[in-house]
């Protein structure tokens, strides 16, 4: 198999027999290419996988100065390497010159055989290391493009993973809001309906109007503030500051039909003067999946039944932010998997393992936070319980 393929350039068939026969004899695995002008050697660059020339200067017609120009302006032949050799040319202005071109070495004639061969040898094996080298450096980059691939298709899958985790957090929010909005409706409807027919009987009274119209101006600025939470949610998210309290006075109402109806009881402990600039929208995702978590594990015990959420800031100026519960905890064996992607100890039909792991991308990757999960014995009114706790810590700003 040969290695390398040389052109050498001559006019002079003697010349071309001379060159032929060194490199044959004292050069092994090298295809030679043979031109007799100029003209013949861009040709043969042209439609050859060409290594190395071996250029004469003195040809009639294209010579060899102008032969190493044309292939120097050629982007397919610019950066094949040239050596000059020539009998007539020997001063040290050809030779600046030669070199200027872009010639990698410069020899005259009668051709020194012991030095010529050498220095061959060693073209020939710096070519060979570069071919080797690109060898390698293609087969890098390709896989470089293919873990970059990869890598796009695994980001494409996590963003549709954490689209069709906020769907479906949607539409339990959405069955949530119309149940919260069934009571105040019929607040409404009430006053609306009794005013209507106070005024055909003409029965109104001045103290009870207003008394009436309070009640529906109270009511539908309650379902607002539940328009504001859910709109909020489905914003697409972008940095911006919030006040952090405000954020978690939200992600409760937002729940409160459903904790209400299995009889879960949110305390709270916020610093209300914690101001945060991060993803808003994101955070209240995160709060939203840990507080299912939370309903979940609780509506498996009997009692009293907790969700302490705490804020503060600790001695870096992070936010730290705590949701804890008193449903006995998450088992040994389980406690290092929970954000691992499709571990859940739920049946399939209940969920297939991510709510945790996006919550977990959602604090570290998107929020520049960390999450970190334990359970945690505490006292609460003389009581002593068990559960899981999050800790949440957030860069003030990011």
């Amino acid at each position: 198999m040969k290695n390398i393929t040389v052109l050498a350039v001559d006019d002079i068939e003697a010349n071309r027999i001379s060159l032929q026969y060194l490199i044959d004899e004292y050069i092994d695995n090298v295809e030679l290419l043979l031109a007799s002008s100029g003209e013949d050697a861009l040709k043969i660059t042209y439609t050859n996988n060409v290594d190395i020339i071996i250029l004469d200067i003195q040809m009639p017609g294209l010579d060899g100065f102008a032969t190493a120009k044309y292939l120097k302006s050629n982007p397919k032949t610019q950066d094949i390497p040239v050596i000059f050799l020539t009998a007539a040319f020997k001063e040290e202005e050809f030779q600046q010159k030669g070199f200027e071109i872009g010639a990698i070495d410069y020899l005259t004639k009668p051709i020194d055989n012991h030095q010529f061969t050498n220095k061959l040898k060693l073209y020939k094996e710096i070519i060979l290391k570069n071919k080797e080298l690109k060898a390698v450096n293609d087969n890098l980059y390709t896989a470089l493009q293919n873990e970059i691939q990869l890598k796009e298709k695994v980001q494409a899958q996590q963003l549709e993973i954490v689209e069709q985790s906020k769907m479906a957090a949607l539409g339990e929010m959405i069955g949530n809001i119309a149940h919260q909005w069934r009571q105040p409706l019929s607040v409404i409807s009430t006053c609306a309906s009794g005013m209507h027919l106070n005024i055909k009987l003409d029965l109104i009274k001045a103290e009870e109007l207003e008394t009436n119209i309070d009640m529906i101006m109270k009511t539908t600025n309650e379902l607002s503030n539940t328009i504001d939470n859910f709109r909020d949610f489905t914003y697409k998210d972008k940095i911006k500051p919030f006040n952090l309290s405000e954020l978690i006075n939200k992600c409760i109402n937002t729940e409160d039909y459903i904790l209400s109806k299995n009889d879960i009881l949110i305390i709270t402990s916020l610093d209300d003067d914690i101001e945060v600039t991060n993803l808003a929208n994101s955070l209240f995702q995160a709060m939203i999946n840990i507080i299912h978590n939370a309903i979940e594990a609780l509506n498996k015990i009997e009692g009293k039944k907790y969700v302490f959420i705490c804020t503060k800031k600790d001695e870096h100026d992070n936010i730290v932010l705590t949701i804890k519960d008193n449903a006995g905890g998450i088992k040994t064996e389980n406690i290092h998997k929970i954000f691992e992607p499709y571990f859940t100890t739920k049946h399939k039909s209940h969920g297939i393992g991510l709510g945790l792991n996006i919550v977990y991308k959602i604090i570290n990757d998107s929020m520049l936070g960390n999450i970190k999960a334990k359970n945690s014995r505490f006292k609460f009114n003389e009581e002593s319980y068990e559960g899981a706790k999050f800790v949440i810590t957030l860069p003030k700003e990011i």
